[in-house]
Order: C-alpha cells, then sequence, then structure tokens
C-alpha cells in the first residue's frame, strides 16, 4: 500500500511577467460549483490556478471531482496542495491499524463522499469483508486517486504570497510547522503569523469569523491573511469562492466571486419589520436551552456567547437530553420593498429563511412569489463583490 506522506513538499514559484492568478478551496467534491466558477471567472488555460486542498469527501461527486482536479493539475500552471481531507482519506485506507474507523466515518456521515460510494459500488453493504478485507478493497478501487493524493505538495510560495490550507505557526521558518498545523488549525485568522508574505488560506468557513452569516472571502491586508473557505459541504448556506490576483505593472488588484446554488424569489408586497437587535448562533456553539416555545420559533438562551434569541422551531433537535440548534442561524427579521428579489435558503412553515442584500434573515413566506429560476441562474446568482489594490 501507499505511504501515508510523512515529510511534506513545500513548492516555491518566483516569476517577475504580469500574472492573473485563482485560488479555489474547500470545494469538497461539489464538480458542478467548481465548474461553474471556473466558467464564471472566465479561467485560461494561460492563467494559474491553485486549488487549497479538500476536494474530497462530503460532497456527491467526489471521485468525479477527483478525476477533474487532476486534469486540471496537466497544466503546468495549475497547483494543487493537500488539505486535511485528502490527507484523512489516505491514511484511512492506507494504515491497517486505521481499517476499524471506516464503519465509525460512515456511521458519523450521512449519504456521501467517495468512501461510501465505492463502498456501495463493491456491494460491501451487502456482503461485508472483514475490516482489513474492507479497507483492502476500497483502496485498491481508488489505487490511482490515493496515489495521486499521496503526492500532492503541502505549501505553495508564489512571489509574495504563502498558500496553505489551514495555516502556519507563528515561525519564520514555516516548513517546520507541524502537520497538523498545516491542514487542520483552527481559529488561524485570529491567531496570525509573523511571514512577510501575504498567507492565503481555506479550511475553516468565513462565517465562523463573523458576526453575521456571511461565507464571503475575508481580505486583511493589515493581517496579511486571506481567507476563502465558503462552507460548501460543510454548511446549509454556503458557497464556493473564488480569490482573482491579478499583477499588471508590479501593481496587484484583488477580486472575490463565488457562486451559491439558491433560486430567486420576488417580494410581493412592502415588509416592514421593527428595528431590533440581531443574533448570530455558529460553531461551536450551538448547544441552547429552551426558554419558552410557541408555535413558530422559540426562545432560546446561549450560555457561551451570552444571548438570548427566538430560534425557529424546526432548526432545534434533542441529543443526549440536550438541545442544539442544528446550523449556523440568525434571528434577523427582514424589511424590504416590493419587487425587490431575494435568494431563498429554505421554506419553513408559515416562514421563509432569505437572503437580502447580502443579509441573512427571515420573512413572511405568503410574501414571495418564484421567479424564472433555470438551474444555470442558480450557480451563476452572485456579483462581483469588492476589489481592492496592493502597491
Amino acid at each position: 500500500m501507499l505511504p501515508v506522506t510523512i515529510h511534506p513538499q513545500h513548492l516555491q514559484v518566483d516569476i517577475n511577467h504580469d500574472y492573473r492568478l485563482i485560488v479555489i478551496s474547500d470545494i469538497h467534491g461539489h464538480l458542478d460549483r467548481l465548474q461553474a466558477l471556473l466558467k464564471k471567472v472566465q479561467y485560461k488555460h494561460d492563467d494559474y490556478l491553485i486549488i487549497l486542498g479538500d476536494f474530497v469527501e462530503k460532497g456527491d461527486q467526489v471521485l468525479d471531482t477527483i478525476h477533474y482536479v487532476q486534469k486540471l493539475d496537466e497544466n503546468p500552471r495549475t497547483y494543487v496542495l493537500l488539505g486535511n481531507c485528502e490527507w484523512a482519506l489516505t491514511a484511512m485506507l492506507s494504515v491497517p491499524e486505521l481499517a476499524n474507523q471506516i464503519p465509525i466515518y460512515l456511521k458519523r456521515i450521512s449519504s456521501n463522499g467517495v468512501i461510501r460510494d465505492v463502498y456501495h459500488r463493491l456491494h460491501l453493504d451487502t456482503h461485508p469483508d472483514t475490516l482489513l478485507g474492507n479497507q483492502k478493497q476500497i483502496y485498491n478501487y481508488l489505487k490511482k486517486e490515493l496515489k495521486y493524493i499521496n503526492q500532492l505538495p503541502v505549501t505553495l510560495r508564489f512571489n509574495q504570497f504563502l498558500f496553505v490550507h489551514a495555516g502556519i505557526e507563528q515561525r519564520k521558518d514555516y516548513q517546520n510547522s507541524s502537520l497538523s498545523s498545516m491542514l487542520e488549525m483552527q481559529n488561524f485568522y485570529h491567531k496570525g503569523h509573523i511571514l512577510d508574505e501575504i498567507v492565503v488560506v481555506g479550511h475553516i468557513p468565513t462565517s465562523n469569523y463573523k458576526s453575521t452569516i456571511d461565507n464571503s472571502i475575508i481580505l486583511d491586508l493589515d493581517k496579511k491573511i486571506i481567507c476563502i473557505d465558503g462552507g460548501t459541504g460543510v454548511k446549509c448556506l454556503s458557497q464556493l469562492n473564488a480569490l482573482i490576483i491579478e499583477s499588471k505593472n508590479n501593481q496587484i488588484t484583488y477580486q472575490k466571486e463565488y457562486v451559491q446554488p439558491l433560486p430567486i424569489y420576488q417580494v410581493t408586497q412592502d415588509i416592514y419589520q421593527p428595528s431590533q437587535d440581531i443574533h448570530k448562533i455558529s460553531y461551536p456553539y450551538f448547544e441552547v436551552s429552551i426558554l419558552q416555545k410557541d408555535s413558530q420559533f422559540s426562545l432560546c438562551y446561549q450560555k457561551d456567547t451570552n444571548q438570548t434569541l427566538w430560534i425557529k422551531n424546526e432548526f432545534l433537535y434533542i441529543k443526549n437530553n440536550a438541545t442544539y440548534c442544528l446550523d449556523d442561524y440568525t434571528d434577523n427579521k427582514l424589511s424590504m420593498q416590493k419587487d425587490e428579489h431575494v435568494k431563498l435558503i429554505g421554506i419553513y412553515d408559515e416562514y421563509a429563511y432569505v437572503i437580502y442584500h447580502n443579509q441573512v434573515g427571515w420573512i413572511k413566506y405568503q410574501y414571495l412569489k418564484s421567479i424564472n429560476n433555470d438551474n444555470m441562474t442558480k450557480l451563476y446568482m452572485g456579483d462581483k463583490i469588492e476589489s481592492k489594490k496592493d502597491n
């Protein structure tokens, strides 16, 4: 079997000509989003393309995504980096001592991912082998894909930028950061670094760092950190982001793009909601206590953040005698004018959870009507958000 990489590879690229560079992270087996995003940013063969890890698992198109990424990687201007999910996939299928983790993993995830896909294809759900036998069969099926993953580099220094999946430790010799730091570091945006380079990472959905539900790219040139994970495959409300870096005459500009497959609805009348304090629940603070339960919303208290807010009943569930909010959530009640458009996240009894002018919140569903939504319109929704210069 393949060895699991012990000595991480670190690449360095220095160029002295104008360039256009596209960075995408945390695709998680969503090939349709990746293809739509590459089309939206008008990706061309002479562009530089960096895929910042975690293109496997959590989606329904993982095997096809791996093959598509491999094809992209045939271009010498494409660089694909290792993420924690690629590392974990290789380890789980390559290390005999981890064979017992496969059934645990299959119980933990729902219905997607390449391990579950191959498990079904090999009929191991109806004709299982031993734990080691199951591992070997899945490994052999994915042998070529695992060989490709196993040779991926961990960091790429490209001129004044450093690309890594999760983060680096606060040291100049970043190559000697632990592999777990580079692939799994939590809260890198808050921890920071001491390098001269601008460090670009994925791994943590950007909404986790914000007071509102917003998975757009964080571009913080003061901290010299750019975070681009839009939560695809992880959050119910997510997007796939692309950071576009252009260098012309030694002037750097940044542009943000995204795709977000949500249908568009039109508002049928003016809606006014009284001003209010807006609260947000997000990882890891999902446990709440119910103070009062009504037909649509329940008044809840989140002790870690000391927030009291009304949570839609469909967002609440009980596990091990504790109550939790199932995902990122806001109690924002939105005001808007007739004929304006919103993106529909979901319908929950009498209420719709929507995005309006980049704000997430609630309105009565009766005030919305569907407009023409073909699949490509849904995928391409998302405007150019921001352009900044770095002199």
